[in-house]
């Protein structure tokens, strides 16, 4: 009775181990890059299975074609995370940017209870890759058909260079003090040259909103006009000038008790956070240098007294070079390499037009093209990132 009896328990001990390994699953995830990347699928990164029962854990790696196979997994309820690290060159072939990235996705109580045929999807995602560019800077004005100075036409296009929308509430953007080259025999180069920690900074505007007004989607720009007219057609504007800025996104509006900057009302006002003077927002026609930058605290940036100028001359902002975030430098000529005024760990070249009032304008180069989105070129060297153009291409690179 008692050899019956084991027996007879034997066998239900098989019938329960078999049949709980006929009840285990073959499974296949594939793995796939954010949206925005140049593949589509993401070799090499690592998935976890974790029962949410007894936290038992299987790791697999994706193959070339993402995919991710287990096998005898037990049914039930699954956390699954997968990561995938790129370094600099890796990011760069799939996204314009050479960044050190993190990818990682994480699927939270998956009820894995089926075999199914097809493989289940894991998109991976990350931090953003890439930041604001400027893509055309036009400073050079244009000439009048009486062939009179025009430089009210000026502009600064700022591009999204990054994987992912980025808002442009509380950018701002700065020109940098100090001559544009030996314009003549008595101009120097900024005394603030050796100090290649900050940038002094000229007027300062911001981009308004309260954070998430203005989102500028992958490869979308912005563009922001000195004055916002239609300056070929408007009767304030030159029928020489080679732009229509009445439809910019933002405009420099700088707003006097003599009125004698033009507002267009149909055109969003920068915030004029710090102004050195003139009646508008006038870049050197010889050639700025400019920033991008953010900081939580503008008040807090040191004012800073230009060495032997006069006591009424207004102070600079002094910005230290990590708050910025991209930078644009051209001088008069190629041979006025020593005014240079952004420290070359920012910026470690300059561009030149052939004159001013050309209507020439520096555009950035496109490095690549990912699904019909242009990533420009960004080598913190705006000699290699830009060429001169014949005529400014606002919203454009036609």
């Amino acid at each position: 009775m008692k050899r019956i009896l084991l027996l007879s328990l034997f066998a239900i001990v098989l019938w329960s181990c078999n049949s709980d390994k006929a009840n285990r699953l073959d499974l296949t995830f594939q793995t796939f890059f954010p949206d925005t990347y140049a593949e589509s699928f993401a070799p090499g990164t690592q998935v976890t299975l974790t029962s949410t029962t007894d936290q038992f854990t299987q790791d697999a790696t994706s193959d070339e074609n993402g995919l991710v196979q287990f096998t005898d997994v037990v049914p039930g309820t699954y956390t699954i995370n997968a990561s995938l690290s790129l370094t600099a060159n890796q990011a760069f072939e799939l996204t314009g940017n050479a960044e050190d990235v993190t990818l990682s996705a994480q699927l939270l109580n998956q009820n894995l209870l089926n075999e199914t045929d097809a493989a289940i999807p894991i998109r991976l995602r990350g931090a953003v890759v890439g930041n604001f560019v400027f893509k055309e800077v036009y400073y050079t004005g244009s000439k009048t058909p009486t062939g009179g100075n025009y430089f009210w036409d000026q502009f600064h296009e700022i591009y999204n260079n990054a994987t992912d929308t980025l808002y442009a509430d509380g950018l701002y953007i700065a020109d940098v003090y100090g001559a544009s080259g030996q314009i003549n025999p008595n101009t120097t180069p900024t005394p603030f040259q050796d100090d290649q920690q900050h940038v002094y900074l000229n007027s300062v505007w911001r981009i308004p909103g309260s954070g998430t007004d203005y989102p500028i989607a992958p490869g979308e720009s912005i563009l922001i006009a000195q004055t916002g007219l239609n300056h070929q057609s408007d009767p304030n504007g030159n029928p020489g000038s080679p732009v229509n800025l009445g439809n910019a996104d933002f405009e420099t509006y700088n707003q006097r008790d003599d009125d004698r900057d033009i507002d267009n009302p149909n055109v969003t006002n920068m915030e004029r956070v710090y102004f050195t003077g003139g009646f508008t927002w006038l870049v050197p026609v010889f050639g700025p240098a400019v920033v991008i930058f953010r900081t939580d605290d503008f008040d807090a940036l040191e004012h800073v007294a230009v060495p032997d100028a006069s006591p009424t001359f207004p102070p600079r902002i002094k910005l230290p070079v990590d708050l910025v975030i991209d930078a644009f430098e051209a001088l008069r000529s190629e041979t006025d390499g020593s005014f240079k005024r952004i420290p070359a760990s920012l910026d470690a070249g300059f561009i030149h037009a052939s004159g001013t009032y050309t209507n020439e304008s520096a555009r950035r180069v496109t490095e690549r093209m990912i699904d019909g989105r242009r990533i420009l070129r960004n080598t913190n060297n705006t000699g290699n990132d830009f060429e001169i153009i014949a005529t400014p291409t606002p919203r454009s690179f036609d």
